[in-house]
């Protein structure tokens, strides 16, 4: 898989969701947010936003890969976990999607979206 071509796309089901690659390393997040734009995080820094729904993701039991099974497309499918949908899942052993609206994801791009902060 070719990290340098990750980037958010349009949730299949819900018109303003984005589903949003993470890698884990031990303490440290990489959210990759735009085409060629990421953002590193630790523990402490890494958005509550996140934190909430990795938890949910942890939380739930599921099949996960291995890291060197995993594909491009097979990163960014879609589960069919109602449950969560709107949040997020893992899909191996350090990559996740994070779920997220416009808003915030324009926030952690350092944009505001046109909304006065």
């Amino acid at each position: 898989m070719k990290i340098e071509m990750l980037s958010p796309i349009a949730h299949q089901y819900t018109h303003g969701l984005y589903r949003v690659p993470l890698h884990k390393d031990g303490n440290h997040y990489t959210l990759f947010v735009a085409d060629g734009y990421k953002r590193d995080f630790d523990e402490n820094t890494l958005p509550d936003e996140i934190k909430t729904k990795i938890a949910m993701i942890l939380a739930r039991d599921k099949q996960i890969a291995h890291d060197h099974e995993l594909t491009h497309l097979g990163l960014m499918a879609s589960v069919k976990d109602d449950a969560l949908i709107d949040v997020g899942w893992q899909r191996s052993e350090s990559w996740f999607i994070i779920v997220l609206p416009i808003a915030s994801l324009m926030k952690l791009r350092g944009e505001n979206n046109g909304a006065d902060t």
